[in-house]
């Protein structure tokens, strides 16, 4: 794509390097080197979009500056070529490393579309319209292909099975008790009759049935059944009794089980949640919609101004929403504050109104303090984020520096619809220049 992008300015006159392909080359080459930068430095991204889009870039601008080194280390003659600082030149090289670096790294696409759609509609690029439609409109597809796949619900879910090796256990070990045999043979004896013969002591007493069943056969029978059943009783109470049973210690092997089992539910949980997140993104979004009130203030939106109503909304999407996010959330910002009072009539303010409103406005101190965490002070081109969240720096209210600082026209307008929306985009770019986020989505996968 980076000779397309290069063609296309030659093909219109915009750059000339007088037919000759080496040239060409240098610039190509010149370009890798800025892409390269981009890859190990991607919060160049949004500087480098903001030159890109602008014919009327300052040359001193640190951006201009990096770009112009890059060229001369490339080609050393290149001023003999060009009568004037080549802005045309250095504004192909940059968006050539812009969408080079953006099909390695979604971050970079992010930032380059939301300054994009902010940006061009306001600058005098007809002539190099047709380059940037269609630049613009693959990287915005690109980067709304993740954008929806992070949002989207599956119709299914597929839950790997449980996996847990159990583990081996030893066998049972059984002791076995003996009868008393001593005992209950004495005790037999005494329930057979009143006597028995040892051979060294001759006849002994049992001291237990008096009868001899010759006698009184009846009478024995009853003595017998008694004396003999409650002898053998106790000598099988007293085997039982001495069984001893070592089972096998089961408490390592539970825990391992409960940790498997709580590890696979926690991860099933994780996958639902992931799943429905799409969903209970957008739910939460329509309740949004519907109650309009801002949780960043605690107020409703329709007690404020409409233009600082409409900022605060754009900020309180912007912390709503994930960095990657389909083109539609835009579109759902605008409709929301379209629900407003009073926009229908607002009609149209400069972009330097607005901004001085959004430095100076109470109720919009929110925006002011994510301003100043996403945006570096104004120092070269940069977004407005940076004279919002730098409301005392020399150059955040001089006329003369807004154009230089934004490359915004200082007679610019937009509608509060319009205003909602670009702050929003500036918020996910400048987001987009300095987060964690995996580069691709399939890193995200990975990880």
């Amino acid at each position: 794509m980076g000779d397309g992008i290069l063609q296309g300015f030659l093909n219109r006159g915009l750059i000339d390097v007088g037919g000759d392909d080496a040239k060409l080359d240098k610039l190509n080459q010149a370009a890798g080197d800025l892409a390269a930068a981009l890859k190990k430095n991607p919060s160049k991204a949004l500087g480098f979009s903001l030159i890109a889009f602008d014919p009327d870039a300052p040359e001193a601008d640190p951006i201009v500056q990096e770009a112009l080194a890059a060229l001369q280390k490339r080609w050393t003659t290149y001023r003999n070529t060009f009568s004037a600082t080549p802005i045309a030149v250095i504004r192909a090289m940059l968006l050539d490393a812009l969408v080079a670096s953006s099909a390695d790294d979604d971050r970079v696409g992010v930032c380059f579309v939301a300054s994009a759609r902010n940006a061009l509609p306001l600058l005098p690029v007809d002539n190099e319209r047709e380059i940037w439609i269609g630049i613009v409109e693959e990287v915005e597809r690109r980067v709304d292909l993740r954008a929806e796949a992070e949002w989207a619900t599956p119709e299914n879910l597929s839950v790997q099975p449980l996996k847990y090796d159990a583990p081996k256990l030893n066998a049972a070990e059984v002791e076995i008790g003996e009868a008393p045999a001593a005992a209950l043979r004495v005790g037999m004896m005494a329930a057979a009759g009143p006597q028995y013969h040892n051979p060294q002591q001759g006849n002994v007493a049992t001291n237990g049935n008096p009868q001899w069943p010759q006698n009184s056969p009846t009478q024995w029978v009853s003595e017998f059944g008694q004396r003999a059943g409650t002898t053998i009783a106790k000598a099988i109470d007293t085997a039982i009794g001495e069984i001893k049973v070592s089972q096998p210690d089961l408490t390592q092997p539970f825990a391992k089980l409960a940790e498997a089992v709580s590890g696979y539910v926690d991860e099933t949980l994780k996958t639902v949640s992931a799943a429905t997140a799409g969903l209970q993104r957008r739910t939460n979004l329509l309740w949004w919609r519907e109650a309009l009130f801002s949780p960043s203030v605690g107020r409703s939106y329709r007690t404020l101004p409409p233009s600082v109503a409409a900022a605060l909304m754009a900020l309180d999407l912007f912390d709503a929403v994930p960095l990657f996010s389909p083109a539609s959330v835009s579109a759902f910002l605008g409709e929301a504050v379209l629900r407003l009072e009073g926009i229908a009539d607002g009609g149209k303010r400069t972009v330097r109104d607005l901004v001085k409103e959004a430095q100076d406005e109470a109720t919009l101190a929110p925006l002011r303090a994510a301003a100043a965490k996403l945006a570096a002070e104004p120092a070269g081109r940069g977004p407005l984020l940076a004279l919002i969240g730098y409301p005392t720096h020399t150059g955040a209210r001089d006329v003369e520096s807004f154009q230089r600082l934004t490359g915004v026209p200082a007679d610019s307008e937009l509608d509060t619809v319009a205003w909602a929306g670009w702050l929003f985009r500036e918020l996910q770019a400048s987001k987009a220049a300095t987060d964690a986020s995996p580069a691709r989505r399939g890193a995200a996968r990975k990880g």
